[in-house]
């Protein structure tokens, strides 16, 4: 088998966040029509060794529940803050020796930032006297005396992170025909590391399986 050239994609750090319950965009490879794989590697693609961590674990967590075999791969590719000290070569090895027949990678692609307009939030406030309802009984007081208050309009920055999970066939023939598989995320407003890697592993699972791209 030719070298699979994952380790580009090392080279993007990874931000993982919640996001909707399917991938928003999906590409198969012509005719695959889905496959059992014996053993998945699974990788997130980052220097974030929380993110990557929690992605991972997951991922192999929600797929252990569904009879799928997986495993993370920390212990298999170590984090690395230079790309020098780990080589592509060295990525495919490590897939060949670990008898994986399956490869996960998942990677940010872009991030996309621009000023939005928060609108105002309502915020309840009470009634003073003065405006018509000082006098009346505690009952109608307590029903009529709270109001709609805004806080103004102001402007904030919205970032969008466009998220992509690629899984690799580890056996076929050539790079060209290794990647059968992938899978488009946009995350906008993303909060944590750790909750999002998570969320984010989760919907990526869920695709898989409904859609039948492991078996």
């Amino acid at each position: 088998m030719k070298k699979l050239r994952l380790v580009a994609l090392l080279s993007i750090p990874l931000l993982l966040f919640s996001c909707g319950a399917t991938m928003k965009h999906t590409w198969s490879k012509e005719g695959f029509s889905g496959k059992k794989f014996e053993k998945i590697l699974v990788i997130g693609a980052s220097r974030n060794l929380a993110s990557r961590t929690t992605f991972e674990n997951t991922t192999v967590q929600r797929l252990a529940e569904n009879g799928i075999k997986a495993e993370n791969s920390l212990s298999v590719i170590p984090p690395v803050q230079d790309l020098n000290e780990i080589s592509e070569e060295r990525i495919v090895k490590a897939v060949k020796d670990g008898g994986y027949d399956g490869v996960i990678v998942a990677s940010l692609l872009d991030i996309n930032t621009k000023d939005v307009v928060q609108s105002g939030t309502p915020v309840y406030g009470p009634m003073y006297a003065g405006r018509g309802y000082y006098g009346y009984g505690y009952g109608r007081y307590v029903y009529r005396s709270y109001n709609y208050m805004y806080t103004p309009d102001y402007y904030r920055e919205q970032k969008t992170f466009v998220v992509e999970t690629r899984l690799f066939d580890a056996n076929a023939e050539s790079v060209e025909q290794a990647l059968v598989w992938s899978g488009q995320s946009n995350i906008t407003d993303p909060s944590s590391f750790e909750t999002g890697a998570a969320s984010y592993a989760k919907t990526l699972v869920k695709s898989l399986l409904k859609y039948k791209v492991v078996l």
